[in-house]
């Protein structure tokens, strides 16, 4: 039976959400609350309730309940609630931009870029919904056969969510799970359940029907049973993750017994390529971004850069410079160009690779950025940039090492980069930069991935479609194809 206290949310509420959204509710937890702290001066940002297996079931039923309706609901309906959520979201960006500085320490100026990113994605889910779910007329197998395919929403949706951009990935997965004619469920990271909560507070706001958008947030001891019961349940009709690659293959073993359908954005390892008749100055440009961006910490970010051996002392040169030019500190401040990792265990892995690595005698530490005035007790890490030559058998080259950590390799020819680039088993994305017409084709077909950039930095939008290859997902999303990660296809046939 589900527990609801029925205290609806209202703008003249406290700042900051703490409890547990379901059926448009405040929900206490039953286990109590957790703590999550402000990464950039280890202060706490508040307590939020620490939602266990009773709690998930309670939303699971919500979810259930709403889709019933809300499956049958017009396309122009969903598209207005969308583009309503997507305004209050954009009222309140500084606000919530703050609140994702305050939660995983990315720059405040990269927050309110991700605010309006997130807000881009319900636009386009909005404008897309509008005409409807298409289907198509099919080629009869008999004289008297009249067959069609239509798409319907799969059912009630659950999705976890990471640290990194949490309005973002929340957006693009409940965006298009809503376009379609889902509910949701969202597990947020218990790094940022904040923010999360507070999107669930504007989603009311903007008119969501009881039950639409359940949050539940939960602490990283909580957080595998809760994950378990979302996998398992057989009123969940889809789960959608990302996250790592390792967290990723259990919840779809989890899946598999009620054969859930699955849409995993998981980890990456990407090369980014610079051929001897690239643009140099815009390679650079790209790969700051590509590498720097969020701290490195995105499943996108470059992590290999193989450059041709004919620019590559130049190439080198120039990028320790832009290295040494960065700013690590509060995000907060305006000075700062990279702010902390999200926790202890994020930069004490990066520090642990990076180790592994550099204990090998033929790597060499180009250069560590240590401009910051950051207590060495925090989860700052600086950018670093190691010249790994030719060597290979290193954990950096391997290892998903989200963080402010490059690794340079020298190559002769197209043949052997393409063999290295696709030497892993990640296949996210790839980075090439090419004055070449041919060359980029060419490349870009060879290379083992779900995305390839070509002389640019970040091509992830709102119709781009996201996701990898190999080890590095399942299905995508962004555009028509997120929104039909949540249909189902059902032939219709007219015997005449």
């Amino acid at each position: 039976m589900l527990r609801f206290s029925k205290k609806i949310l209202h703008k003249n509420h406290t700042r900051f959400v703490h409890q547990a959204v379901i059926h448009n509710s405040y929900i206490e937890s039953r286990n109590g609350t957790f703590e999550c702290s402000n990464p950039a001066t280890g202060q706490v940002c508040g307590e939020v309730s620490n939602c266990s297996v009773a709690e998930t079931i309670e939303a699971i039923q919500s979810a259930k309940d709403c889709f019933k309706h809300f499956s049958r609901s017009l396309p122009s309906y969903r598209a207005q609630l969308l583009c309503r959520w997507a305004d209050l979201i954009n009222t309140n960006n500084k606000e919530i931009a703050e609140m994702i500085t305050m939660e995983m320490g990315k720059p405040l100026k990269e927050s309110i870029g991700e605010v309006a990113y997130a807000t881009s994605f319900l636009y386009h889910f909005a404008s897309l919904i509008k005409t409807g779910l298409t289907g198509e007329t099919l080629a009869p197998g008999q004289t008297q056969w009249r067959p069609l395919n239509i798409r319907q929403p799969v059912g009630p949706v659950a999705t976890i969510t990471p640290w990194n951009f949490p309005v973002a990935m929340i957006t693009r997965k409940a965006g298009a799970a809503i376009a379609a004619g889902c509910s949701v469920i969202n597990a947020p990271s218990e790094d940022t359940p904040i923010v999360a909560l507070h999107l669930a507070k504007l989603g009311i706001e903007a008119g969501f029907p009881d039950g639409l958008l359940n949050v539940l947030p939960s602490s990283r001891e909580n957080k595998p049973a809760l994950g378990e019961i979302l996998c398992k349940h057989p009123d969940i009709a889809a789960m959608s993750f990302t996250g790592s690659t390792e967290v990723g293959k259990l919840l779809i073993r989890q899946c598999a017994d009620t054969v859930t359908r699955v849409h995993m954005e998981l980890g990456g390892n990407a090369p980014l390529i610079v051929f001897d008749s690239a643009d140099v100055d815009r390679a650079l440009n790209a790969t700051m971004m590509a590498k720097f961006k969020n701290a490195g910490q995105a499943c996108n970010a470059a992590n290999r850069l193989f450059v041709h051996s004919s620019i590559y002392s130049e190439f080198v040169e120039k990028l320790s410079q832009r290295i040494l030019a960065l700013r690590m500190g509060n995000g907060m401040e305006r000075k700062t160009d990279i702010g902390p990792l999200v926790n202890s265990k994020g930069s004490e892995k990066v520090r642990t690779i990076v180790k592994n690595t550099v204990d090998n005698a033929e790597i060499e530490l180009i250069v560590s950025n240590e401009n910051t005035d950051h207590s060495s007790e925090l989860p700052y890490y600086s950018p670093t940039l190691l010249s790994c030559n030719s060597n290979t058998n290193v954990s950096i080259f391997h290892e998903e090492i989200f963080g402010p950590v490059a690794a340079l390799y020298s190559f002769d020819t197209e043949d052997e980069v393409i063999h290295l680039a696709n030497s892993t088993r990640y296949g996210l994305q790839a980075y090439i930069f090419t004055r070449d017409l041919a060359q980029s084709w060419r490349v870009s077909e060879a290379l083992e991935y779900g995305m390839v950039a070509v002389n640019e930095g970040a091509i992830s939008s709102a119709c781009n479609p996201f996701g990898g290859w190999k080890e590095s997902g399942i299905g995508r999303e962004a555009g028509h194809f997120g929104i039909d990660e949540f249909t189902e296809n059902k032939l219709i046939c007219f015997g005449l």
